[in-house]
């Protein structure tokens, strides 16, 4: 449990303010021929599509959990409550212990998703309530990790056995790790990933139930419909946010997530920096957590890096594909300061020869042969292996969305330190410029979003007081890139503010 601060705010303060004396062409990616969707042996998993499991704070009454669930189910009933167990545990003592004293069974209404009910319910349970978590009452198990889209064994990158993708063999693990994620969390609808690109099939049906209004710059009307020929930003907002389990195609990162469809490139996957800047300001005005962009420029663009940092400004997570020219330099919008620059890696957990690499880079993720939705005027709604680091950069922002989903109260400074300092390390040990921090790794991401410290701890001790106030002083006045609090890449006044009123706020 943390402590107040014991000191008053106007005497900090003083100590604190007193210490703070033109359009180009967008890269390609490698032609992959589309194979067409290949069916597979559905997966076993899922969960009772009319209960959730809840777990009760202390002393919490029925009554209380009902009033709580109501802003999400408002038809729920007394009847709507039972007990975990018909018979309770002989051993009181130990129910009590494991915490099966407090478990519930929640039998939902009809038209009510489970999975997207739980995500809902964990995401308040954070800020304190009678339900103190919520769990699927999976099939086989408490946690379904499995989705039943019946094409999930060829996603390696989200689990891999070590099965053949056209035609090489992977390496056991040489994955995100996204079934044990998905023990805590599938996503949550109230996350927004906005997918700046050629826009996101209106048809498809892996992807509509998770899809959103969004903004055709190109157009200036809200169609933001893909394009018929390439289906570029319809493979990439799969990889996010395809829906889960819903016994169709593929699964996302994200079972159920946000997808913000953001048109900026035409029908030929081309766009300017005025385009590309647009669509990600009109993303962070409207509502986004995340931008993802799986496209770039052969050079800088001060538009485009200026449109980064407005966006990173305002709390959005920024990711973008480093590019696909190995041996070149990596551009806009990736080479801003602000964005997570991604590379690729294959099914062997190698870097993809194609990835552009260097000293931007931030992290890298599966980007070869990944299998997710399509739909073009000749092939519709259906499914394509696809490569480039535009396939690694929609995994990374998938994950951003996760990390969210568990802990909604995080910064995208801290969605980004999350997820570049739980990355399994590849290459040279420790940060290089090919492989960034790593390749990612979703469940030690979320497991670390569960458990992040308190920020105006700044000295990690789990006590809030002076000591941070001194700390961070020492920091700041020594450059400290622990300083720069607010996450903007300069360390200046913006900073103490910041840390003042994270101070200010305490953590209990």
């Amino acid at each position: 449990m943390f402590t107040r601060r014991s000191v008053r705010i106007g005497l900090v303060a003083t100590v604190l303010v007193a210490a703070a004396a033109g359009a180009q062409s967008l890269w390609p990616d490698p032609v992959v021929p589309y194979r067409g969707p290949v069916e597979a042996p559905g997966v076993m998993g899922g969960w009772h599509e009319a209960e959730v499991i809840l777990r009760l704070a202390p002393g919490a009454t029925t009554d209380d959990a009902l009033a709580q669930l109501a802003a999400f189910v408002p038809d729920l009933r007394a009847e709507s409550l039972r007990p975990l167990f018909a018979v309770p545990p002989a051993n009181e003592d130990l129910a009590a212990r494991f915490e099966l004293d407090r478990g519930w069974i929640l039998t939902l209404p009809p038209g009510h998703d489970p999975a997207d009910l739980v995500a809902r319910i964990n995401a308040d349970a954070a800020r304190a309530g009678a339900v103190e978590r919520a769990e699927l009452n999976g099939l086989g198990g408490i946690l379904a990790t499995f989705p039943n889209d019946p094409s999930f064994n060829l996603q390696y990158g989200l689990h891999n056995t070590g099965q053949t993708i056209n035609g090489q063999a992977g390496v056991a693990d040489a994955d995100i790790d996204a079934p044990e994620a998905w023990d805590h969390s599938v996503g949550s609808a109230s996350v927004v990933v906005a997918v700046i690109d050629t826009g996101v099939s209106f048809s498809h049906p892996d992807i509509t139930p998770n899809r959103v209004p969004g903004w055709d710059v190109i157009d200036n009307n809200s169609g933001a419909d893909d394009s018929w020929l390439i289906s570029h930003g319809t493979h990439c907002a799969g990889i996010i946010g395809a829906r889960g389990n819903n016994g169709v195609g593929v699964t996302g990162v994200n079972w159920m997530v946000s997808i913000m469809p953001v048109r900026v490139l035409n029908d030929f996957g081309a766009g300017t920096e005025a385009q590309v800047a647009a669509g990600i300001v009109w993303a962070a005005d409207n509502g986004a957590h995340v931008a993802s962009l799986s496209l770039g420029f052969p050079g800088r663009s001060t538009v485009v890096d200026n449109a980064v940092a407005y966006a990173h400004n305002a709390g959005v997570i920024v990711v973008a594909a480093s590019g696909n020219t190995a041996g070149g330099t990596i551009g806009s919008p990736a080479a801003a300061p602000e964005a997570m620059a991604v590379g690729a890696t294959n099914n062997r957990d190698q870097i993809a020869p194609f990835t552009t690499t260097g000293p931007e880079m931030s992290v890298t993720a599966p980007g070869v042969d990944v299998y997710s939705t399509w739909d073009t005027l000749f092939n519709p709604n259906t499914y394509s292996y696809q490569s480039g680091t535009s396939m690694a950069c929609p995994h990374v922002s998938g994950l951003a969305a996760l990390v969210l989903s568990v802990n909604p109260a995080l910064t995208n400074v801290e969605v980004r330190e999350i997820i570049e300092s739980t990355a399994d390390d590849k290459g040279t040990p420790g940060w290089d410029e090919t492989f960034g921090h790593g390749r990612i790794n979703a469940h030690a991401a979320v497991l670390a979003a569960m458990t992040q410290p308190c920020p105006a701890d700044f000295n990690g001790d789990t006590v809030v007081n002076t000591l941070d106030v001194l700390a961070f002083l020492n920091a700041y006045t020594a450059g400290d890139p622990a300083a720069d609090f607010n996450g903007d890449t300069v360390i200046n006044t913006l900073d103490v503010l910041a840390f003042l009123n994270a101070y200010t706020a305490g953590c209990d």
